[in-house]
């Protein structure tokens, strides 16, 4: 509204051109790095992990998901992302044990994360984070990993794409009301569009007179 009624001022605009260019985070979460900290970690940090890695979950959604939202017949946990876009995402195998082992204890509306909790009280994000922290630095044997639960997240994206290669099936995985959010997180193994792939095929004439 300032601009529109003041104008751009040129020593702003010639600013603006000198920041750089916003560029996707590109950490991803190592397997063997995973699987360390996956092994000495808590229930509810090995619940949380996996729903992020195995589930492409996001933080709010680890810690809020409920039994209801788990269908054991389908195989699929579903649920409303913040954009109120539906989501439904396969269970992994050991997902799937998991969430069969903490289910029939669960409250009818109570968090899972609560549920496998000491006080079964609902968990605050940086009690997660710090708990992440602090299993790291005992898995690394003090010499720390520099990933996050959104890492997670990331690199279940990155597998689901460099295993299809279907930018639509990672937007499901995220939830995503748009393809525009979900190439964010492919980073550079997304390729960009050029004006060849808009380009028509021409027909192959060698392959079409093999054909008939």
């Amino acid at each position: 509204m300032f601009i529109l009624n003041h104008g751009l001022n040129p020593n702003l605009l010639t600013a603006l051109r000198k920041l750089p260019r916003a560029t996707p985070r590109e950490q991803l979460v190592p397997g063997d790095e995973f699987e360390a900290v996956l092994a000495i970690a808590s229930n509810r940090l090995q619940l949380a992990m996996l729903l992020a890695r195995d589930a492409g979950l996001r933080r709010a959604a680890v810690e809020t998901l409920t039994q209801a939202q788990v269908d054991f017949d389908h195989g699929e946990i579903f649920g409303t992302t913040k954009n109120k876009a539906r989501y439904r995402v396969p269970l992994t195998k050991r997902l799937r044990v998991l969430l069969a082992a903490i289910c029939p204890f669960a409250g009818k509306d109570e968090p899972l994360i609560a549920t496998v909790s000491l006080n079964r009280k609902p968990v605050k994000a940086c009690t997660i984070l710090w708990e992440l922290k602090r299993t790291q630095e005992r898995a690394s044997a003090g010499r720390g990993m520099a990933w996050s639960m959104h890492d997670l997240r990331r690199t279940a994206a990155r597998q689901l794409y460099d295993n299809t290669r279907d930018i639509r099936k990672v937007q499901r995985l995220l939830g995503h009301a748009s393809p525009i959010a979900t190439w964010w997180y492919i980073g550079n193994a997304g390729q960009p569009l050029t004006s060849e792939d808009l380009e028509p095929k021409q027909p192959n004439l060698h392959e079409e007179r093999k054909l008939a």
